[in-house]
């Protein structure tokens, strides 16, 4: 009777550590999350200032992110050139 005493206090441990542990590997998950939320945050608010630094360089060429601008600038004008050729596929 002993044994089945103490086979069951090792069960009963284990499945403690087990919920503890569940437990722990929860919290750290949802912490994690919440770290990766609050970067995002951040890499939103990163690209809002690019932006809006975008739009007041963007006819500077003094400025310091001048060649920045330019590329930028380039890549629309791309955008628009691959959307006109999207309209003349469609409508051949």
């Amino acid at each position: 009777m002993a044994f089945l005493n103490n086979l069951g206090k090792k069960i009963g441990s284990a499945a403690e550590a087990t919920t503890s542990k569940a437990k722990e590997v929860a919290e750290v998950r949802k912490l994690n999350s919440k770290i990766n939320d609050e970067e995002k945050q951040i890499a939103r608010f990163y690209s809002e200032i690019g932006k809006r630094i975008f739009e007041q360089e963007k006819e500077n060429p003094q400025s310091p992110v001048a060649d920045l601008c330019e590329k930028i600038l380039a890549s629309q004008a791309n955008i628009e050139q691959l959307n006109q050729m999207i309209e003349e596929a469609k409508n051949p």
